[in-house]
């Protein structure tokens, strides 16, 4: 079978995609992938093809920092629209045609168009969502809404209120797209992208079950399995002294990195641990940091996570779910999104503490570090869980789903 794989958004809105489209390869169908020109070097160096579609949406992120700190203005929110809108229309520009070559579409992230185009083909379409915080639901507020409880009637009413915000800001390119295709219009945004009959959810059970008023199919998070060995100077300091932690705020970009990056140091430092360092979205990290504390670019967090004593995260859906696969203890600082609500999940399953990026100070920080390392509960609960997930399959469920339809 030969199956387009398309997402575009952060790192981790894209990494499970090459992670189906890697398992796809693996068991002898012809996977390509379609994202934005940031993610094709790691599509290559797992030997898959790629296409070159739409917008950097992390350089994006980037150039609206204050929309991801909490800084959002009139202004932020205007210009961040238009981004959107111009994605949707370069997704179309090039999906579109391109679906036509493929027996399968499957979409992930944000990929407005990736429906419409397997529609105008008339290929079977799937999409692949990664919390079930996206759906409406009574039981969860939009991913917009910080809160990690609200009455049910408040939920639907903000989900209501979510709804008409997409249909404003997004209703009207889809369906001058449509109409170009001769498709007929879509009255409703969020229940056209987030279709119940063709999404599914590839997030854990044990950390985010799916709410009793969403009737989606939900497997486990999509994890690649990347064996590429670790950096040379990462193995020396690891072997150098016990396992340090790793802090990490993966795709979230930062006003103040070398701030943040002197917070972490001299929490780890109070911690009593040793710190290997991200420099992700935000660029932390910098000169003379100390013989316990080294920064690192982009690894394998397959390969890393088993071995640290904690994880410090922005509590996204697939840093999360990597986190409590390795078994080890979290602290989850949400920064947006279904960030909050994941973080909750994380303190629900006794897997790790949370702050908030606005909480993020050296005494919270050192305190949190220290728990995590100390606190005999947590640790073995998220020992039980990591052994609990490393028996999912959940790229072997999803793949047999797309084979037998």
């Amino acid at each position: 079978m030969r199956i387009l794989i398309t997402a575009n958004g952060s790192r981790g809105d894209v990494q499970p995609m090459l992670a189906l489209a890697w398992a796809l390869r693996e068991r002898g169908h012809e996977a390509v992938l379609a994202s934005n020109p940031r993610f094709a070097s790691e599509a290559h160096a797992f030997g898959l093809p790629f296409v070159s579609v739409g917008q950097d949406l992390q350089q994006i992120m980037e150039d609206h920092r204050d929309a991801f700190s909490g800084q959002q203005s009139l202004g932020s929110v205007r210009r961040m629209q238009h981004a959107m809108t111009e994605e949707v229309r370069q997704q179309f520009q090039h999906l579109v045609p391109l679906a036509r070559d493929f027996d399968r579409v499957v979409g992930g992230g944000f990929v407005l168009a990736a429906r419409t185009a397997a529609e105008a083909a008339g290929r079977p379409f799937s999409f692949v969502v990664y919390t079930p915080q996206v759906f409406p639901s009574a039981h969860h507020p939009p991913t917009l809404l910080h809160l990690t409880r609200a009455p049910r009637w408040f939920a639907r009413m903000a989900w209501w209120g979510m709804g008409q915000a997409y249909n404003l800001s997004l209703l009207r390119v889809l369906n001058e797209q449509r109409q170009l295709l001769g498709l007929a219009p879509v009255e409703d945004v969020l229940r056209y992208f987030f279709s119940l009959e063709h999404t599914w959810v590839a997030a854990e059970p044990e950390l985010y079950p799916m709410p009793p008023d969403v009737p989606v199919p939900q497997v486990g998070a999509f994890c690649l399995p990347d064996a590429r060995p670790l950096p040379e100077a990462l193995e020396r300091f690891l072997d150098a002294g016990p396992p340090p932690v790793y802090v990490g705020f993966g795709s979230m970009p930062d006003a103040a990195p070398e701030r943040t990056t002197r917070i972490i140091a001299e929490a780890a430092r109070r911690a009593g641990c040793r710190v290997v360092l991200s420099s992700g979205g935000a660029g932390l990290g910098g000169k003379r940091l100390g013989p316990d504390l080294l920064p690192v670019g982009a690894l394998s967090h397959w390969r890393l996570f088993p071995r640290m004593a904690g994880i410090v995260h922005h509590a996204g859906a697939g840093t999360t779910a990597a986190a409590a696969r390795a078994g080890v203890p979290q602290v989850a600082v949400p920064h947006v999104f279904d960030q909050f609500m994941l973080a909750h999940r994380v303190v629900r399953a006794n897997l790790g503490v949370s702050l908030t990026r606005r909480q993020l100070t050296v005494a919270r920080l050192a305190a949190a570090l220290a728990r995590i390392q100390q606190d005999g509960v947590i640790r073995a609960s998220a020992a039980r869980t990591g052994e609990r997930l490393r028996q999912h399959n959940a790229l072997e469920t999803f793949i047999q789903h797309l084979t037998r339809t």
